[in-house]
């Protein structure tokens, strides 16, 4: 169950392994240049959401797009164990996403870390994020996002590269996410 408290999600900017469509999992794979791109253009559309805490994933693509927003806010950045993107096992680095549909619907897929055991570990680390402030931005990873989706009993929408999205408690026990338009960073 995840503490309800609103806050602000980014996932990182795009990786060559994005690019090329390939499963990254735990892989720690850079951000590409379009990626740093990407984050830039972000940045201006967090400034004025009252932020005050910036929690990232430790894997280098969402501490580098941390990063870039940290210093349009002037904010540290605190790394959250518990928020790196899921294991894919077999499926890292190859163009294969069969297996997702199944994973999300909680089947068993040989090798890939079960979906049950990250949304735990998702809710596990996202709570202790937002307990380190009253308006926090989470940076993490799209696996992390399906988990936090299904933690709030939202339908499963993909979050482009960058693209801020907003978690908010509705009433007692609903929840609305709601994703922002952020800017094309120009091709790199």
């Amino acid at each position: 169950m995840l503490t309800r408290q609103p806050f602000w999600f980014l996932r990182h900017g795009q990786t060559d392994w994005n690019r090329t469509g390939r499963c990254q999992g735990r892989r720690d794979v850079p951000l590409s240049m379009a990626g740093e791109a990407e984050a830039h253009a972000a940045a201006p559309l967090l400034k004025g959401l009252g932020l005050n805490a910036i929690c990232c994933s430790p894997l280098q693509r969402a501490r580098a797009t941390a990063d870039i927003s940290a210093r349009a806010l002037d904010l540290p950045v605190v790394h959250v164990s518990g928020l790196e993107e899921m294991d894919v096992g077999p499926y890292e680095g190859i163009a294969d996403y069969s297996w997702v549909a199944p994973w999300r619907e909680d089947k068993a897929i040989s090798g890939v870390e079960p979906f049950p055991d990250v949304r735990k570990r998702v809710a596990d680390a996202a709570n202790r994020a937002l307990g380190t402030a009253s308006h926090v931005l989470i940076v993490a990873h799209g696996g992390v996002f399906w988990a936090l989706q299904h933690l709030c009993k939202s339908p499963f929408t993909p979050l482009a590269n960058c693209r801020p999205a907003h978690v908010a408690p509705v009433g007692e026990t609903a929840w609305r996410i709601e994703m922002l338009t952020a800017p094309q960073a120009a091709d790199a």
